[in-house]
């Protein structure tokens, strides 16, 4: 299929996309309102090692990356999950756990530890309380304490040891003065030997004070601590309900769209010029949009009704195609037929011929329907005598049964009392006769046939007629029946000039002719309705 043909057939659905597409989003939506919002607190726990790695082949920042990986298992064990509803007295059994809390290192130092739950409040408690219990029952956790308690004890010893040093500092300054103003040598003597004492030892006091310093700088090689605890969270994550509603929507265009392309597949009927030319292989003469507003017969004359009308155009462009066709030289008898009741070719028929004598060429329409004629209703004409008169012996001549119309070059025959061997009368001698003074005494004879499918009339018709044209009614007819109406008139040597598109749409239509060309001038103006004439009735 071309882009063309995707965009028509997008136009033509698009109610049922626009249907699909807003029931889905709805229901999305109002669903979407029932479910009970769910929220995620997150915590961050940090997998470190001091710098002071005494193994220089180690990479430090790979053993904390292995332990975060280690860890972000044991998150979601029993042990740790058990250990999480004890402390923060869970009501529930601690195994639904399982189903809320989720851990994962992603390849780094970082663990994320995320609890769900429908209650804010409480999913930052498990939160952080799994990460408290991940750090208490993790594999490095005696370690990490015993690596805490000698740090402490290591600072308070280091806190007393600075107090005696500076308390030494002091003292021996203190010597220092004195000694300086004693001028006793004895005094002197023991002062200076005071000094030294205490020099001494406050050499070893800083000695042992830069050994704790290096001792407490070392410390533990790894730790866990938790890096970001869990906050309360404000906004629930599910559920998204534009991200359902979108994809509801998304859905619901998907499926109309599946559904338009599979009605597209199993509908056959022919609905343009491209599939008249596809299915029967012959080309459009007209495009003739359903004419709206019928309330009685005479309606369906458009071209009288309303000559400037976009649909009385189409027929005129139908007429200057088949003078193309060259069935009006010197003298035609055209037969406009139909695969099945009801596709508009009666309708045709008479508007063609309005058309023509329009012109100012001489027409006669003769109603060769004698099964369901329709003519003199479209006339408004009686039908007590007609072309079944002359073979009845009812009318002394042809020129009895031509009856006069609106249009002055217009003569119109109807079909008189039905016969009961419509077919037999077609196909006498004096309808052979009929049709030939006929087209001797005007330029155009039109034959409205009936159905090609139903009867034989049509065929019969079209072997004494310059060609046949085939009413098709767009959207309904189906393809096979179409085909074998185009079989039927070529098996029977049948001219068939072309087709005409029956009832289009106007959307359909609008591809074809430039109507509002002609309509739009007349905008400004109320269009108004022509005078009443009175008919030959």
């Amino acid at each position: 299929m071309e882009l063309r043909q995707y965009m028509a057939l997008a136009r033509k659905w698009a109610w049922l996309i626009i249907l699909l597409c807003a029931i889905a989003a709805g229901s999305s939506y109002f669903y979407s309102r029932q479910i009970r919002p769910i929220y995620r607190a997150d915590t961050t726990v940090l997998v470190g090692q001091n710098a002071q790695n005494q193994n220089p082949y180690v990479d430090p920042a790979q053993t904390a990356t292995n332990f975060a990986s280690a860890y972000a298992l044991l998150a979601t064990q029993p042990t740790v999950l058990q250990a999480t509803a004890e402390a923060i007295q869970w009501s529930e059994p601690w195994q639904n756990l399982y189903f809320k809390v989720t851990a994962k290192a992603g390849g780094s130092q970082l663990i994320q530890i995320s609890v769900t739950d429908f209650d804010p409040p409480q999913a930052a408690t498990i939160a952080n309380e799994v990460a408290n219990q991940l750090i208490l029952r993790g594999p490095i956790s005696a370690q990490q304490k015993q690596s805490e308690d000698q740090r402490q004890f290591v600072s308070a010893q280091l806190q007393e040891l600075k107090a005696q040093i500076e308390t030494s500092q002091k003292s021996l300054t203190n010597l220092t003065n004195q000694a300086a103003l004693e001028n006793d040598p004895i005094k002197l003597n023991d002062l200076n030997a005071r000094s030294a004492a205490l020099q001494a030892k406050i050499a070893d006091g800083q000695k042992t004070y830069a050994s704790l310093s290096q001792l407490l700088a070392i410390g533990s090689n790894l730790f866990v601590t938790v890096l970001a605890p869990a906050q309360e969270p404000k906004s629930p994550i599910s559920p998204n309900i534009p991200q359902n509603v979108l994809f509801a929507a998304i859905a619901g265009a998907v499926l109309a769209g599946g559904v338009a392309f599979l009605l597209e597949y199993l509908d056959d009927t022919i609905k343009d010029t491209d599939d008249v030319q596809r299915v029967i292989g012959l080309s459009t003469l007209g495009a003739i949009t359903r004419i709206s507003g019928i309330h009685q017969p005479k309606d369906h004359l458009i071209t009288l009704k309303h000559p400037r009308s976009p649909i009385s155009e189409a027929y005129r462009v139908l007429r200057t195609n088949l003078r193309f066709s060259g069935i009006e030289n010197p003298t035609g008898a055209l037969v406009v037929t139909s695969a099945g009741p009801g596709e508009g070719k009666t309708t045709t028929a008479a508007n063609l011929a309005v058309t023509m004598a329009q012109a100012g060429r001489r027409v006669v329409l003769i109603d060769a329907d004698l099964r369901r004629p329709m003519v003199h209703k479209f006339f408004g004409l009686p039908n007590d005598v007609g072309l079944c008169s002359m073979f009845l012996g009812d009318a002394p001549s042809l020129e009895s049964i031509l009856r006069p119309t609106q249009v002055e070059t217009l003569r119109v025959i109807t079909s008189g009392p039905l016969p009961p061997n419509p077919a037999e009368v077609l196909d006498s001698n004096l309808m052979k006769q009929t049709l030939q003074e006929l087209r001797a005494q005007s330029d155009m004879v039109i034959l409205d046939s009936p159905p090609i499918l139903a009867v034989a009339d049509a065929t019969i018709l079209g072997s004494r007629a310059s060609g046949v044209i085939l009413v098709i009614d767009s959207g309904r007819e189906r393809s096979d029946a179409a085909r074998r109406a185009v079989q039927a008139l070529k098996q029977t040597n049948n001219k068939v000039l072309g087709v005409v598109l029956n009832k289009l749409s106007s959307k359909r239509s609008s591809g074809y002719y430039s109507y509002y060309y002609y309509s739009s001038k007349e905008k400004p103006k109320k269009e108004t309705k022509p005078a009443p004439t009175q008919s030959p009735e």
